[in-house]
């Protein structure tokens, strides 16, 4: 699994330059405001 994202995300950036820093700045911002999203949803329910 692992072998195949790393093919297909090489893939991608031999045809777009910069897309996989592009790409893995939208999943650190989706996951921080995932888990933002989720710690103030709990304070707010307690």
């Amino acid at each position: 699994m692992k072998s195949l994202m790393g093919c297909t995300f090489g893939k991608v950036c031999n045809d777009i330059p910069g897309a996989c820093i592009v790409l893995q700045l939208i999943l650190v911002v989706a996951i921080s405001s995932a888990l933002g999203y989720l710690f103030v949803t709990q304070e707010l329910l307690n």
